[in-house]
């Protein structure tokens, strides 16, 4: 008796909006991976090589100067200046300097840039299959996510999209190269997707983090095209500095002064040490790693092809691979081999696939593909 009136406390204790968002799929395989003696991990998308050492030199420096305090909320102007060249050049966004703002990662990106548009009633569109967070921060900003089904080869579904839209819409999600499916969206569809949303006036909100790994094609940037574009981008998977928590997003004006003032009384601002640090970052060559992350897609597509049914990734470092089997035990059978892997529905609304992460060393890929070859009879 006395549990159920401490539940219906607690019940009291948090928001409705707390309440509503779940668990994150993917830090439940990570908790999983630390209770494990010697796991295969292909749960966490996590880069295997370490920060360069010219950039922790660099971070070192900014500390042992007394580089540790507060700097202006949208980032400091040397390393703005240093992304404008980047998306110049690169992404071919061009943007004046007070467009540019850095934050706290990715994940601090993606929040400023849900609260800073997102009302009550808010619909938002989410290309399923799609990154954790999407549905999440749509709920805590109470948004109302609107999933819309992609193409057996995760290309979009135009009908489906436009079918999609309402009066209520206010924004479009995507991420390409893509978390969980490695799929990255071609010029063509992101030009049909512009026109789409230019009819019904709607910002895209453009989750860029995996730009650097792309194997097959070149990186398109749709903000390059379209005004009304969040573009999101980062140094955690590219340069490996997941624990440093350092992105940065460009946007409109009126987007830039919304989310300022939300920064203002949240992350203040991103890590002052590391944003020196990223000063070096922006202009490090990073080659060597992606191509060695094409080997590891190369040799996984190679080893798993013949027994599973999955696309090739294009970029990111993930593949989403059809079940061979009922879900469930699959994933159990996954689990009594030590293997870890992560459902599908952590990623959809449906439960066809699951996904693993090849930003792992080459022993560890060789070990996984083998037991999951031996899964299959």
């Amino acid at each position: 008796m006395l549990r159920y009136w401490e539940a219906i406390m607690l019940k009291k204790l948090i928001s409705k909006k707390a309440d509503e968002m779940n668990v994150s799929g993917v830090r439940k395989m990570f908790e999983a991976a630390s209770k494990l003696k010697d796991p295969i991990d292909l749960s966490v998308g996590q880069p295997d090589f370490d920060v360069p050492d010219i950039i922790k030199d660099e971070a070192k420096k900014a500390i042992d100067m007394g580089l540790n305090k507060y700097v202006p909320t949208k980032g400091m102007v040397e390393l703005r200046n240093k992304i404008r060249s980047k998306l110049q050049e690169k992404n071919g966004i061009t943007v004046d300097i007070e467009n540019i703002f850095v934050t706290s990662a990715g994940s601090g990106a993606l929040t400023l840039a849900f609260a800073s548009i997102l009302d009550k009633d808010d619909e938002i569109i989410i290309f399923d299959p799609y990154f954790v967070a999407y549905e999440q921060l749509a709920i805590l900003n109470e948004a109302k996510p609107i999933f819309v089904e992609t193409n057996n080869d995760f290309s979009l579904n135009f009908e489906y999209l436009k079918k999609a839209i309402t009066k209520k819409t206010k924004a479009i999600i995507l991420n390409t190269p893509g978390n969980p499916t490695g799929y990255v969206f071609t010029k063509k569809e992101l030009t049909e997707l512009v026109n789409i949303c230019k009819e019904n006036d709607l910002i895209i909100i453009s989750d860029e983090m995996y730009e650097d790994f792309i194997y097959d094609h070149k990186h398109f940037s749709v903000g390059s095209i379209y005004e009304k574009t969040i573009s999101i981008f980062g140094f955690s998977k590219s340069h490996s500095m997941t624990g440093w928590r350092v992105g940065y997003f460009t946007a409109p004006k009126d987007i830039i002064d919304a989310a300022t003032k939300i920064s203002q009384f949240t992350f203040v601002c991103a890590p002052t040490p590391f944003q020196y640090a990223c000063i070096k970052a922006v202009d490090h060559d990073m080659k060597k790693y992606v191509d060695e992350y094409k080997e590891k897609r190369d040799f996984l597509y190679d080893s798993l092809k013949d027994k599973y049914e999955f696309e090739k990734p294009e970029g990111a470092f993930y593949a989403f691979i059809k079940y061979p089997y009922d879900p469930k035990r699959f994933i159990n059978d996954c689990l009594d081999k030590n293997l870890l892997v992560v459902p599908g529905n952590v990623f959809s609304k449906k439960n066809t696939h699951f996904r693993i992460s090849f930003a792992v060393c080459d022993e560890t890929l060789k070990k996984a593909t083998s037991i999951l070859n031996r899964l299959v009879k």
